[in-house]
């Protein structure tokens, strides 16, 4: 395109350039789980429009267009840097590569502005044209092939974003979100169990048939999330909770000893008892099976260990812990 051409265009182009800039911009902001402040990228976006126009309709000058679309790009870019650094850190993997080549592009408008005010002036004065300009060539060839590195970087991160939540709902029991059966032993496989005084609970909600029955599934399944709502509030670092099915629910915790250990399910007890449910006001209990794991390849066996424990509970009553600790 003659120089001419472009300045005729250039407002359309860079409306194309500036809300590709806006919702970039956003996008991250999403990532980074802060807020975007609209009304200040539309203030930057709307004062480089005008510029522009009054700068290719009014007095052309393609030297400070150039300078002022770089400039409002990379200003739009630059809302999200400092929740960025702040991220960068914390960050691992893709994400911290999305934010990496994110931060060269910002980088890199202001890099634009800086070269463009420095060697372009000369199209203008002697009516170069710029499309045959090297530095404006290099520049945008740079400009290239950092956002197709981004590209890529961030395909890489949707993909594996999408494996994560594959494998999160593989593992994860959707009525809870507590680890399901599978998720349990996965992660219980990395536990270093046999250097640690790890104690395992099975946990079965007392009468529950008689509660779908009175109250109807629905209301089963929201005192099933409330449940494992109250032992996620007291989730320890360490703790592995999960729903093994039903109403029978399963936590893996780490104690100092065995009288800890009880006293942690007593606990248990006694937060359950003090909690009602759903508007009905819906008070539950539960029989607990509590027992001591030696190492990882203990698992299994001290799962059916607690699964006689909770069954000895319920035959003797109901709403009490059944062990078989050494105090």
């Amino acid at each position: 395109m003659s120089n001419s051409q472009l300045t005729l265009a250039a407002p359309f182009t860079a409306v194309l350039y500036l809300l590709g800039s806006w919702f970039g911009a956003y996008a991250i902001s999403l990532k980074l789980h802060t807020t975007f402040q609209h009304k200040l990228a539309f203030l930057i976006i709307f004062s480089a429009l005008a510029a522009l126009t009054y700068y290719s309709y009014v007095i052309p000058q393609i030297w400070l267009r150039l300078i002022i679309l770089n400039l409002a790009l990379g200003s739009v870019g630059l809302l999200v840097i400092p929740a960025l650094f702040r991220q960068l850190p914390k960050s691992q993997s893709f994400d911290r590569w999305v934010l990496i080549f994110y931060f060269l592009n910002v980088l890199y408008s202001f890099i634009r502005a800086i070269i463009n005010f420095l060697f372009l002036e000369h199209i203008d004065h002697n009516h170069v044209s710029l499309t045959s300009s090297s530095l404006w060539l290099l520049g945008m060839s740079i400009n290239i092939i950092l956002n197709i590195l981004f590209a890529i970087v961030l395909s890489g991160c949707a993909i594996k974003d999408v494996i994560h939540h594959l494998n999160n709902d593989r593992l994860h029991d959707p009525l809870t979100h507590l680890l399901n059966r599978r998720g349990f032993f996965e992660r219980s496989a990395s536990l270093p169990l046999s250097s640690q005084s790890y104690f395992l609970v099975s946990l079965d909600l007392d009468h529950f048939k008689t509660i779908n029955d009175t109250w109807g599934h629905y209301i089963g399944d929201q005192i099933l999330y409330g449940v494992s709502q109250m032992m996620l509030q007291d989730k320890q670092p360490n703790d592995l909770i999960a729903r093994f099915g039903g109403e029978e629910f399963i936590c893996l915790f780490l104690a100092e000893d065995a009288a800890a250990a009880l006293a942690r399910i007593e606990h248990y007890k006694m937060l359950l008892e003090q909690t009602s449910f759903t508007h009905y006001q819906i008070k539950m209990t539960a029989s607990y099976g509590l027992t001591h794991i030696h190492n990882v390849h203990d698992i299994e066996y001290a799962l059916q260990r607690a699964d006689d424990l909770l069954y000895q509970a319920k035959t003797n009553g109901r709403n009490r812990i059944s062990f078989d600790l050494m105090l």
